[in-house]
């Protein structure tokens, strides 16, 4: 664990940190709507976005397999295309470049064309407006945020339904320019959890990281209390050494289960974002149904970025 320990800190003294002070996560973001007024809302929010530059406008249009003529489709996609000059002239007036793409799909395969999308676009990010909690148990975000989630190379900010709709003055200047005013960053203290933590203290604008851990397992109260403190001296370090960057950061110990008491902290200190990793030792191990990244991701009720890096090997493959 000492060891462990040693590589972490040894990450951001090394001057990785430093060295990507001016990473711009958000710089080429694309951006699927099906012009809903929450997607449209999230777009007021997606404009707001620190360090954005361009943005890449995407709508599927959902066109019958058979008993459809040629003017008919024609005519859906000649409304696609006027919804989707209405919102590049919405972003234009914002300063910001802005590229529409219209795709169109007979099978309902959404999730897979916005994945395909944004690896020939080469985009940054991904931002998605996704849907409330579902009625049924286990379902996740709605099928074409859960292939996204899980199918996509690039970082993805998912805004939440009910998040968007009660978007008042005060919380869209906390949520969407302040964006990263208050991360909490999840750790299980795995390469890929320290890759995140080490990305978004890079990031521009950010005002405090909130580090933590959770002790979800210990058959006795003295082990228990052992792993509390192993990890509260790993967070020390690490916060320690992120407050020297110029950053503040708060290590917190919690014990139960990951996606409550990670969400609790969220509630509790208000933070603006949650950012997590989709890769992991632990907790993070496998982004699927019922792992714990998804289901912070489903029931977060605060924008979630899920931080993933192309270049990295999924190690479940």
């Amino acid at each position: 664990m000492y060891i462990l320990l040693h590589l972490t800190v040894r990450l951001y003294r090394s001057g990785r940190v430093r060295g990507l002070r001016n990473e711009a996560m958000f710089r080429r973001v694309l951006f699927p709507t099906d012009f809903s007024s929450h997607a449209r809302r999230t777009l007021e929010c997606v404009a707001g976005l620190p360090g954005i530059g361009e943005i890449i406008l995407l709508h599927v249009a959902e066109l019958p397999g058979r008993g459809m003529d040629r003017s008919a489709e024609e005519d859906i996609l000649a409304g696609t295309r006027k919804s989707l000059a209405l919102d590049r002239t919405y972003l234009e007036s914002r300063g910001l470049a802005v590229h529409c793409r219209v795709r169109t799909s007979k099978s309902g395969s959404i999730g897979p064309i916005i994945s395909g999308t944004a690896d020939s676009d080469q985009v940054s990010a991904i931002v998605m407006s996704a849907r409330g909690k579902s009625r049924v148990q286990g379902i996740l975000l709605g099928t074409v945020s859960q292939h996204v989630l899980r199918h996509a190379k690039v970082p993805l900010l998912i805004m939440r339904h009910q998040f968007i709709e009660d978007l008042t003055v005060e919380r869209y200047n906390k949520f969407c320019p302040m964006i990263f005013s208050s991360v909490l960053c999840p750790t299980d203290f795995s390469d890929f959890a320290q890759d995140t933590v080490r990305r978004i203290a890079s990031m521009q604008g950010i005002g405090r990281i909130l580090l933590v851990h959770v002790v979800t397992h210990g058959e006795t109260a003295e082990e228990i209390l052992a792993l509390e403190r192993e990890a509260a001296q790993q967070l020390h370090d690490i916060a320690t050494t992120i407050t020297q960057e110029g950053i503040p950061a708060t290590p917190i110990v919690r014990t139960g289960n990951t996606a409550d008491e990670v969400l609790a902290v969220a509630k509790e200190a208000d933070c603006s974002l949650i950012a997590l990793n989709s890769y992991g030792r632990g907790w993070f191990s496998e982004l699927l149904i019922g792992s714990t990244a998804a289901e912070i991701a489903r029931n977060a009720d605060r924008p979630v970025l899920v931080v993933r890096d192309h270049q990295v090997k999924d190690p479940r493959v």
